[in-house]
């Protein structure tokens, strides 16, 4: 056990070893847990998005190119920003906080099931028509029609 501490100290000693204070500590953790809050809304979001969108564009009369046609209308950059997005919050989560004591495996499989369903009732919810309206009116004339899109009456 000597061996061990003559060792730290001289590390200490060398400066290779910076001494931190409680209180930076605590400061990076709340910075952390703040960074783990803000991307898991962020991915929630775009995980709502990717439900959304697609039932949004999908129309009745599909026919036989069914299959074609939800494919086409997926949008597979926002499914991929969620996907890495997901990887991303596991990894910090991970690496940042006591999940390193649990298995990695139930740490994927929770994370990704909590964002996924939040995503999916986020979307099935009025969110999406609420902040398309309220982008609707931000051109200052409050004459938005809730899509974005705003015509001339002239």
């Amino acid at each position: 056990m000597s061996e061990l501490k003559n060792k730290v100290m001289g590390s200490i000693e060398k400066d290779e070893v910076k001494m931190r204070s409680k209180t930076f500590f605590k400061v990076m953790k709340a910075l952390t847990e703040i960074g783990i809050v803000a991307l898991a809304l962020l991915v929630i979001f775009l995980i709502n998005l990717s439900f959304y969108l697609p039932r949004k564009g999908l129309g009745l009369g599909l026919g036989i190119n069914r299959w074609n046609h939800i494919f086409s209308v997926i949008p597979w950059w926002i499914v991929i920003l969620g996907v890495a997005g997901i990887g991303l919050l596991v990894w910090i989560i991970y690496r940042y906080t006591g999940a390193y004591k649990k298995r990695l495996a139930w740490i994927i499989g929770i994370v990704s099931l909590v964002i996924v369903i939040a995503g999916f009732l986020l979307s099935v919810s009025n969110f999406n028509e609420t902040v398309g309206k309220g982008f609707g009116q931000m051109n200052g004339s409050g004459q938005g029609n809730g899509n974005g899109y705003h015509r001339n009456r002239n």
